[in-house]
């Protein structure tokens, strides 16, 4: 019996040097019938990416360059010139443990029913240690639409899926114009339709980089505002759900705008998850509530009530106020 082929799928843009040990990781899978197309998303190397992909001596790995569009618009490239039935995607700074093809696609062989399967993810730094908190695990299996809802579950994200090229051709390919969150947004459009199972164990490792905080805070909160009223729309939700995606995205969204510095856009994304659900400030993490007091009513505010409540903090401060007057002098 013919062993069914995969197709990895691999974005990427001046993904060097984590791509070598990207692409490694996929051709040195236990299972052996795949293909590998790196879409080079436009890269600014001076053919860096070209050469290396080119310059790997293995039939199964296929080049492909585009002008630069987004890791989405790479993604959907990279599905509409594969031809396998099964589709898996491995960001360029991730990798896949040696048996992650094998293990999915035993799962995807035992229920024809299944869309997609996914697994477990362990995060990685950049020399490939354990990273934070070090692993994702989710457990749920089924038609999963109303858990995926709450928030983004799938562990490893892209990196982590094995998905039947039948389904993108039946619910479509990934939203192209989304800053972030178009996996989410496909996961759930898999969801709806289909059954989705996952290989309880750790598959991929995720590489967590710091490439500038500010930025990718302020990327992630406008994300998260724009996605949400396509979503709704897309997903013809009723009170109940849209309550419920309000609030998942609002809520990340004001933090994030604050984190970034933009304290006007915070207070509007606020406002507007209360226009979605009046009661999301019960689900605001006591951590974040410091940070929602100062966006809404501004450090001046805050340190009044703190004054006002703590001894120690009045006694911190005239303590600093002594030492600044002492500096002066």
């Amino acid at each position: 019996m013919k062993q069914p082929s995969v197709d990895v799928i691999i974005p990427t843009y001046n993904g060097l040097p984590y791509l070598k040990e990207a692409a490694k990781s996929v051709l040195t899978q236990t299972y052996r019938e795949l293909t590998l197309y790196v879409v080079d998303d436009g890269s600014t190397d001076n053919g860096a990416t070209a050469k290396y992909v080119k310059g790997l001596e293995d039939p199964r790995v296929k080049y492909i360059y585009k002008t630069n569009g987004g890791q989405a618009t790479a993604r959907n490239l990279g599905v509409a010139s594969s031809h396998a039935d099964l589709i898996t995607f491995l960001d360029s700074d991730d990798l896949m443990h040696p048996d992650k093809i094998a293990r999915q696609l035993e799962v995807m062989s035992k229920n024809p029913t299944i869309g997609m399967v996914y697994g477990w993810c362990r995060l990685i730094d950049g020399s490939n240690n354990i990273f934070g908190r070090g692993s994702v695990v989710w457990r749920k299996r089924g038609r999963i639409f109303k858990p995926l809802l709450i928030r983004q579950k799938i562990p490893g994200s892209a990196s982590m899926v094995m998905i039947r090229r039948e389904v993108f051709d039946r619910v479509g390919l990934f939203h192209e114009d989304f800053l972030i969150g178009e996996d989410w947004e496909m996961w759930l459009r898999i969801a709806r339709d289909y059954e989705i199972d996952y290989v309880p164990d750790f598959l991929v490792g995720i590489r967590v980089l710091d490439t500038g905080m500010q930025q990718n805070h302020l990327k992630i909160a406008s994300g998260l505002d724009y996605m949400l009223p396509i979503m709704v729309k897309e997903f013809k939700l009723g009170l109940l759900s849209r309550a419920i995606i309000g609030t998942t995205c609002l809520r990340q969204a004001c933090i994030l705008y604050f984190k970034g510095g933009d304290r006007k856009s915070a207070r509007r994304a606020f406002y507007k998850m209360l226009a979605y659900n009046p009661l999301a400030i019960f689900f605001i993490k006591p951590r974040d509530w410091l940070i929602c007091v100062r966006f809404l009513f501004g450090n001046r505010w805050l340190r009044s009530i703190r004054r006002k409540l703590s001894a120690s903090y009045r006694q911190r401060e005239s303590e600093l106020t002594d030492e600044s007057s002492v500096r002066e002098s």
